[in-house]
C-alpha cells in the first residue's frame, strides 16, 4: 500500500507540474542529484575467473617494473630472418628451412602464446612472405585462439576495470616491438581474478602484493611503489617513454634455463625475478662476480668479445673466456646448480620449488649435468652447420647481434 500511495503522490505531482510547470521547475531544480559517473573501463568488469578474452596488447597494463632487454632482443633477432639473405639463394630448399626457423618461428610462438598451439612450417617462401601477425588466416594456427587455456598469459581485472598482466610481459613486449605486431595486435588472455569490487588503487595493489601478483622492483632491483610502475609494455625509448626498464639480471636468468634451472609446472608468478633477486644477493656476498664484471654489451665491447667462448668442464669449473656472456651464464648456472633442494631462495620458496638443477662433478653422459653443459655450448652458435646447411642459432648469439646490428639483413654487421 505504501508503494501504491507513493505512486499516486507521484501522479498528482506530475499533474500539478503540468498545470504550473514553471513553479515546479523553480522549486525542484536545486534538489536534482545526478548519479555518480562510473569512470572504470566498462569492457571487462563482468569478466569471471578462467574467462578467456580477446584484447589488444595496449589493453594490458604491467605489474612489474622491468624486463630483460636481451631476452627481448633474442626473439627480435630470431623472428626477423632475412628473406633476401644470400647464404642459401642457390638452394631454395635451404632458404625455406632457414626462414621457417626464423620468421616461421615467430608465427608458431604467437599461435602458442594465444592458446592455439604451434603451427606447421610454411610450404613455400611465397606463403611465408604473405603471412602477417595481424591476419590470422594468412598463416593459420593449429587450433582456434584460446583453445589451449594452460598456454595463455594471465590477467587480473583491476579496481579501475583495466587488465593487469601477471604473466607474459616479455612475450607481449616482443610482439609489440615487431613491425607486424604493435600495440593493436590481438591477443587472447585468461582471467585469474576480478578485483573490480575494490574501490581504490591502494586497496587493489595491496591485494596484488598479498597474492604475489605484482613485482614492485625497478631495473636495478630497487623497491618501487605501484605509482612508479611503467604505464605500458614494451622497451623504454623515445617513442615509448612510458615503457619498461631493463634489468640485465633478468635476461641472465632466462639464458640459464636448462643449464642452471628448469621451468617447473605451475610455477609461481615472477619465478625468474625471484632467481634474479637471489643472484644479486649472491654477488653482493662475493660468491660470484657481479654482472657488471662481464662484457655483455656488444655496442661497448664488440660482438667478438661478448660472444667469446666459455665452457663448463666436468669438474664444474669454467674454461675459456672469463668475461664473455657465456662465462656469465656458466658461473651463475653453476651457482644455481650447487644449491641443495631445501635451500631458501626467496622467502619460503626453495631451490626445488624454483626448478634448480642438481649439477654434479664428473657426471655421466646423458645426465642432467651433461645436458646442461651441452645447452651452454649452444648459446653462442650461429645459424650455419658445418655442412653449410641452416640451423637454429643460439639465443645469446641472436640477442647480441640484434642489440648491435638491429634487424637481420644483408650488408649489416650480422655478417652476410
Amino acid at each position: 500500500m505504501k508503494i501504491k500511495s507513493y505512486r499516486m503522490g507521484s501522479i498528482a505531482l506530475a499533474l500539478s507540474c503540468m498545470i504550473g510547470l514553471t513553479a515546479c521547475n523553480d522549486s525542484n531544480d536545486q534538489n536534482v542529484v545526478s548519479p555518480p559517473t562510473d569512470s572504470r573501463d566498462q569492457r571487462f568488469l563482468t569478466a569471471k575467473v578462467n574467462d578467456v578474452i580477446q584484447v589488444n596488447i595496449e589493453d594490458l597494463k604491467p605489474t612489474q617494473g622491468a624486463i630483460g632487454y636481451d631476452q627481448i632482443y633474442y626473439k627480435l633477432g630470431r623472428w626477423q630472418g632475412d628473406v633476401n639473405r644470400p647464404t642459401w639463394q642457390a638452394s631454395p630448399e635451404n632458404q625455406l628451412v632457414y626462414l621457417n626457423k626464423t620468421i616461421g618461428k615467430k608465427f608458431s610462438d604467437y599461435c602458442e602464446a594465444i592458446g592455439a598451439k604451434s603451427r606447421d612450417d610454411f610450404k613455400t617462401i611465397e606463403a611465408l612472405q604473405k603471412a602477417n601477425l595481424k591476419q590470422l588466416d594468412s598463416f593459420g594456427c593449429t587450433e582456434q585462439p584460446g583453445t589451449e587455456v594452460a598456454d595463455l598469459k594471465t590477467v587480473v581485472v583491476g579496481y579501475d576495470g583495466r587488465l593487469y598482466l601477471t604473466d607474459g610481459h616479455h612475450t607481449m613486449s616482443q610482439l609489440q616491438e615487431l613491425p607486424d605486431g604493435g600495440t593493436k595486435l590481438k591477443v587472447w588472455v585468461k582471467v585469474v581474478a576480478n578485483e573490480s569490487n575494490l574501490k581504490t588503487a591502494d586497496e587493489f595493489w595491496a591485494k596484488m602484493q598479498h597474492t604475489g601478483r605484482t613485482w614492485l622492483r625497478n631495473g636495478k632491483n630497487e623497491s618501487i611503489t605501484y605509482q612508479q610502475l611503467p604505464k605500458n609494455l614494451g622497451l623504454l625509448s623515445t617513442s615509448n617513454p612510458n615503457g619498461m626498464q631493463n634489468n640485465p639480471y633478468r635476461s641472465l636468468v632466462y639464458f640459464t634455463r636448462d643449464i642452471g634451472y628448469e621451468k617447473v609446472a605451475n610455477a609461481t608468478d615472477f619465478t625468474e625475478f625471484l632467481w634474479e633477486d637471489w643472484f644479486q644477493k649472491q654477488s653482493t656476498q662475493g660468491l660470484v662476480q657481479p654482472l657488471s664484471f662481464y662484457h655483455l654489451d656488444a655496442k661497448a665491447y664488440g660482438a667478438a668479445d661478448v660472444l667469446a667462448s666459455s665452457a663448463i668442464k666436468s669438474d664444474l669449473t669454467v674454461s675459456g673466456s672469463a668475461t664473455g656472456y657465456q662465462a656469465a651464464v656458466a658461473n651463475y648456472s653453476i651457482l644455481m646448480g650447487s644449491t641443495q633442494p631445501t635451500d631458501l631462495i626467496y622467502k619460503d620458496l626453495t631451490a626445488a620449488d624454483l626448478g634448480a638443477l642438481r649439477l654434479e662433478k664428473n657426471a655421466a653422459k646423458g645426465s642432467v649435468t651433461a645436458n646442461a653443459i651441452s645447452n651452454l655450448d649452444e648459446l653462442n652458435r650461429d645459424e650455419i652447420k658445418k655442412d653449410k646447411s641452416p640451423r637454429t642459432g643460439g639465443s645469446v648469439w641472436y640477442a647480441v647481434n640484434y642489440n648491435q646490428c638491429g634487424k637481420p639483413q644483408t650488408g649489416t654487421c650480422w655478417g652476410w
